[in-house]
């Protein structure tokens, strides 16, 4: 993990969590080389309870997976009140897939938070597919139905070379908020399209 990632995950604890409520947390590719810089350290709070998740076992990994885009026999459903993931979407072929098992997991009116890079190397890890800009990180939380909270990309020199792009999103408390709001969102994108034509 680089720092640019450590630190932005210290902003999004500082800025959205709360040390003293009860808050169970899953970390997607959690896995830590070196056992000593990981998400873990910095959500380490005496009432929440962090499972890092992987594809094998190693440090910092508490639940592996047989199947990148299928957990149903290692996590039930609406299990996490907060699932994290940083410096692995872009290493999973089909990240989409992995996105309906984050909505699948989290619980109603949970919170994910994504940090992955604009940029950089080729790094493969087996694979290196993707690098994502803030429309991605839009269209991510509209496949899964989530609601948009912020989004934006670190262009700093600590961020260098990989300039990270993150996302906060929230998912709905009921089915009939996600309709209700999945509605409003095609309404929005028609009168962007007539105020397009009527050249407004």
């Amino acid at each position: 993990m680089h720092k640019s990632s450590y630190l932005k995950m210290q902003y999004f604890k500082e800025t959205y969590l709360n040390p003293n409520e009860e808050l169970k947390i899953l970390d997607i590719g959690s896995f830590d080389k070196d056992g000593n810089y990981n998400y873990g350290l910095i959500l380490n709070e005496k009432k929440w309870t962090y499972h890092g998740l992987d594809l094998k076992q190693g440090n910092n990994i508490d639940i592996v997976v047989e199947n990148a885009y299928d957990w149903e026999d290692e996590i039930e459903d609406e299990t996490y009140d907060l699932v994290i993931s940083g410096q692995a979407f872009e290493h999973i072929e089909f990240f989409w897939l992995t996105l309906e098992q984050v909505k699948r997991v989290l619980k109603p009116g949970g919170l994910f938070f994504l940090i992955v890079p604009s940029t950089g190397p080729v790094h493969k890890n087996p694979y290196d597919c993707y690098r994502f800009n803030e429309n991605a990180m839009k269209a991510m939380a509209k496949y899964i139905n989530f609601r948009v909270i912020e989004y934006g990309t670190n262009f700093d020199k600590i961020s260098d070379p990989w300039y990270d792009t993150f996302l906060v999103a929230k998912k709905s408390e009921s089915t009939d908020i996600d309709e209700l709001e999945h509605k409003i969102d095609s309404l929005e994108r028609k009168v962007d399209i007539l105020m397009n034509k009527l050249n407004i």
